[in-house]
C-alpha cells in the first residue's frame, strides 16, 4: 500500500522557493504572515455579501481567509461543475480574486471529505450510493454515519474508485486554484482532506473490510513482517501466504499470544489513513495545486482516534487539531494543547470554534474566547476562527451572514491585535519535562474498546477518557494495561500541574529529535512495549535525562515477541496507583533537579503559563478552571508592572503579584518590557529547557 510521501519530490520543489512554513508563520517571498484566519464560505453567502464579509474580516485583524470548496455543491452531473456559470455564489474565483484585491491571503480546503454541516459531508450523493466507494463492515454492509441533516453510507479511504473520482472533482477545482496560488493569486496554504477518522465510524471493527482495504491489510503486513515465518510467529498461526491472514472482526483475544492480531490491525487503520492522505496529496498537486504548504486536521476525540500525528506530518506540512470546547473542558483543553506542542512541528488549529451547529451542546462566546485564550496559553500558535462569518446551520460567529460585525467581535478584534504587537507566534514556552505517550497502549485500548460503534473517540469527545468503556481484564498480564497507562499519565499531568511544573506530551511515534533537551521523560511501560519507542527514551537517559517509567520493565515487543530491553540508565521505576503516589515523584523531581516553576500560584487551582522571547518573560497566562472567582498571587522573579490584554488594566507586583481572576477566566498579561531584565538574568543562570514549539524551514523544530 501506498505510505508516506517519497523523497523523489523534495521540499524545496514543492514550495518553489515561494511559500514556506518557517518561524511559525507563512513566508511569502519575505514577508512573514502569522497563521491567523477567518473561515468564510463563499457558497453560503449572497455575492453581495462579499466585500463586507472580507473587508470586516480584515478589519478584525485576520491576515488569511479560509474556505472549504465543496465537490458536492460544485458538481451538478458526473463530470460536470458549476463555478459561478449558473450560480454566482458558487464562483469561487471570484470570490479568491475578490480577497486579493482586498488584501488578503487565502487558505483553501478542497475535502474531498468537508463535514461543514452539509448533507453528505459535501460529497456527491451519487459518490456515497455508489456502492464501489463504500467502506464495508465486517459483514460486507455499507457502513452508515448517524450524523444530522441526513445519515449516509460513508466512502472507503482504500476504494480504488472513490480515487479515481476524487481525480475528476480534484482537476476542476484545480482549474481555478492553480492559477490562483500565491503569488499570482491569494492561495498560500491548502488543506488535504478533513478529520480523516473515517467519518467518525472509527471504532477498531466497524471499518474498513473493503475488498481493496483487504488487499492493503496483506500488503500491510508483509511490509511489517517481511517473511511469513516473522508473520506466523508473532501472529502465533501457520498461515502460508499473507493472504491467508484474515483481518480480525472482533477482540476475541484471552492473553498475550492472541493480541498481536488485534494491534496489527489497529496499527493498520492508521497506516490506511497516512496512506490515503498521500495519494489525495500527489493528486492534488498532479491537478496543478502545488508548490504551497498542505494542512491537514484532526477533530475532537484525538485520544482514541486511529491516527499518528508524527506519521501524519509525513503527509502534511502542518498537522493540527480543531477545538470546540466549552469552559468546563479545561482540563481537555489543555491536554490536547499540550499533545500539540510536544508532538507537531506547529502547534495549530486549523478550527478554532466560535458558536457551533445547532446540534451541538450550546457553546457561548465566552465558551470561545475561554478555549482560545487556554489553548494560546499552553502553546498554540496560530489557529483558523471556524465560523468569522455566519451562514446556515451555524450560530454564534462574529460576523454576520451580511458581513455586519456582531458585539462580540470587538473581544476577537482586540485579541487579534494584541497577538500582533506582540509577535505571539514567535514567543516561547518552555518546558523540561515530557509526558512520553506509548501508541502501542493507545491501540490495545481501542481494540478493547466495548461500545462499537460508539468508540473511544466519541466517549473522549463527549468528556469522557479513550480508556473509559474498555474492558477491564488483564488478558494474562499483571494488570489492565488498556486502562492503566492512560492513568498514570493522567495522575502525573495532575501532579506537574499542581507543581506548577511546565509539561508536553509527546506521542511515542515521534523521533528522538522531538525528545532531545528535555530534562525528565515519563513513561508507563508494562510487560509489552515498542522497541523503538524505548530505544529513544532510554537514549535520553543515556544523555543525562532522567526517565521515569513503571511499574514494569518490559519483556515482550509490539509484535508480543520476546526482546530484551536495556534498563535505563538515570532510570526511575515507579508505581503509580494513586495521585498521591504521582505528586511524592513529582516533588522528589522538583527537589532532587531543582525544576523550574516559574510564576507558580496560589491558590493551587489558579494555572500559570509564560512566554518568552530572547528579552526575556513577555506574556504571564494566569487561568481560573472553577465556577467561582478567585483572588490569586504570583511568585514573580523581580518587581514586574503587566498590562490585562483584554480589559488594559495595569498591574504590579514586588515578588507577588496579586490580582482577581473570575470565574472560568484566562487573563493574558502583557509584561512591561522595561521591568523583565532581573528575570532574563535569573532565567538565563538555570539549565536551559526544550523549546516546546519552535520551528525553522519548514515547520520544522
Amino acid at each position: 500500500m501506498p505510505g508516506p510521501r517519497t523523497p523523489e519530490r523534495p521540499r524545496a520543489a514543492r514550495t518553489r522557493g515561494t511559500v514556506e512554513l518557517r518561524d511559525r508563520a507563512l513566508s511569502l517571498g519575505g514577508r512573514s504572515v502569522p497563521l491567523l484566519s477567518g473561515a468564510v464560505h463563499y457558497w453560503r453567502l449572497e455575492r453581495s455579501a462579499w466585500r463586507p464579509a472580507l473587508e470586516e474580516l480584515l478589519r478584525m485583524g485576520f491576515p488569511i481567509v479560509e474556505t472549504y470548496a465543496p465537490w458536492g455543491v460544485h458538481e451538478t452531473s458526473p463530470g460536470e461543475f458549476d463555478f459561478g456559470k449558473k450560480d454566482a455564489r458558487k464562483d469561487l474565483g471570484a470570490f479568491l480574486d475578490l480577497a486579493h484585491e482586498i488584501g488578503l491571503v487565502a487558505f483553501v480546503r478542497p475535502g474531498p471529505h468537508i463535514n461543514a454541516e452539509l448533507t453528505y459531508f459535501g460529497l456527491p450523493e451519487r459518490i456515497v450510493y455508489d456502492s464501489a466507494c463504500q467502506a464495508r463492515s465486517p459483514k460486507g454492509n455499507p457502513v452508515l454515519l448517524f450524523f444530522p441533516p441526513v445519515m449516509f453510507p460513508v466512502p472507503s479511504y482504500a476504494s480504488a474508485r472513490f480515487h479515481q473520482e476524487l481525480g475528476a472533482w480534484y482537476d476542476a477545482v484545480g482549474e481555478v486554484v492553480g492559477p490562483r496560488l500565491w503569488p499570482a493569486g491569494p492561495v498560500a496554504l491548502l488543506q488535504v482532506d478533513n478529520e480523516a477518522s473515517y467519518y467518525f465510524r472509527d471504532g477498531a471493527y466497524c471499518q474498513d473490510y473493503h475488498p481493496d482495504a483487504i488487499v492493503e491489510w496483506h500488503s500491510f503486513l508483509a511490509q511489517r513482517y517481511t517473511t511469513v515465518d516473522a508473520l506466523n510467529a508473532a501472529h502465533r498461526a501457520q498461515h502460508a501466504t499473507f493472504e491467508d491472514c484474515a483481518a480480525p472482526v472482533r477482540f476475541d483475544a484471552k492473553d498475550a499470544d492472541g493480541l498481536a492480531v488485534h494491534l496489527d490491525w489497529a496499527a493498520f487503520h492508521e497506516r490506511l489513513i497516512v496512506g490515503a492522505l498521500h495519494k489525495m496529496r500527489t493528486r492534488l498537486e498532479r491537478a496543478g495545486m502545488d508548490g504551497v504548504p498542505m494542512v491537514h486536521n484532526m477533530p475532537l476525540g484525538d485520544g482514541g482516534l486511529p491516527l499518528s500525528l508524527p506519521a501524519l506530518e509525513q503527509v502534511a506540512d502542518l498537522v493540527g487539531f480543531d477545538y470546540y470546547h466549552g469552559r468546563r473542558e479545561h482540563r481537555t483543553i489543555r491536554r490536547r494543547t499540550l499533545y500539540l506542542a510536544g508532538t507537531t512541528r506547529f502547534p495549530y488549529a486549523p478550527e478554532l470554534g466560535v458558536g457551533a451547529p445547532p446540534w451541538f451542546t450550546p457553546l457561548a462566546h465566552e465558551d470561545s474566547l475561554y478555549c482560545a485564550l487556554v489553548a494560546l496559553a499552553y502553546g498554540l500558535r496560530g489557529f483558523n476562527l471556524y465560523m468569522a462569518v455566519d451562514r446556515d446551520r451555524w450560530y454564534g460567529a462574529p460576523i454576520d451572514a451580511s458581513g455586519n460585525p456582531r458585539v462580540e467581535s470587538a473581544a476577537w478584534k482586540l485579541l487579534l491585535g494584541k497577538l500582533k504587537e506582540i509577535g505571539f507566534h514567535r514567543l516561547e514556552r518552555r518546558a523540561e519535562v515530557a509526558l512520553v505517550v506509548p501508541r502501542e497502549y493507545q491501540r490495545l485500548s481501542r481494540a478493547t474498546h466495548l461500545l462499537g460503534p460508539i468508540a473511544s473517540s466519541a466517549v473522549e469527545a463527549i468528556g469522557g477518557t479513550p480508556v473509559d468503556a474498555c474492558r477491564d481484564d488483564d488478558l494474562g498480564f499483571a494488570g489492565p494495561i488498556q486502562t492503566l497507562w492512560f492513568r498514570m499519565l493522567a495522575r502525573f499531568a495532575d501532579a506537574f500541574t499542581d507543581a506548577g511544573i511546565p509539561y508536553v506530551y509527546v506521542d511515542g511515534d515521534a523521533d528522538a529529535a522531538r525528545l532531545a533537551g528535555y530534562r525528565v521523560l515519563v513513561t508507563p511501560s508494562y510487560e509489552f512495549a515498542s522497541v523503538g519507542r524505548w530505544q529513544r527514551v532510554c537514549h535520553v537517559a543515556q544523555e543525562g535525562g532522567t526517565l521515569v517509567y513503571g511499574p514494569t520493565m518490559p519483556g515482550l515487543d509490539e509484535h508480543l515477541r520476546r526482546q530484551p530491553f536495556e534498563v535505563p540508565r538515570r532510570g526511575r521505576r515507579v508505581l503509580i496507583d494513586t495521585p498521591e503516589d504521582a505528586a511524592r515523584v513529582v516533588a522528589e523531581l522538583a527537589d532532587a533537579l531543582d525544576l523550574a516553576r516559574p510564576f507558580r500560584a496560589t491558590p493551587d487551582v489558579i494555572e500559570t503559563s509564560v512566554h518568552e522571547d530572547a528579552r526575556g518573560p513577555r506574556v504571564l497566562f494566569v487561568i481560573n478552571p472553577e465556577k467561582r472567582a478567585r483572588d490569586a498571587e504570583v511568585v514573580l522573579p523581580a518587581p514586574m508592572a503587566f498590562v490585562d490584554a483584554l480589559t488594559g488594566e495595569r498591574l504590579e507586583g514586588d515578588r507577588v503579584l496579586t490580582l482577581r481572576v473570575p470565574a472560568q477566566t484566562a487573563r493574558m498579561l502583557l509584561i512591561d518590557g522595561a521591568t523583565v531584565e532581573p528575570a532574563k538574568a535569573q532565567r538565563a543562570a538555570r539549565p536551559r529547557a526544550r523549546r516546546v514549539s519552535s520551528g525553522g524551514k519548514g515547520g520544522a523544530s
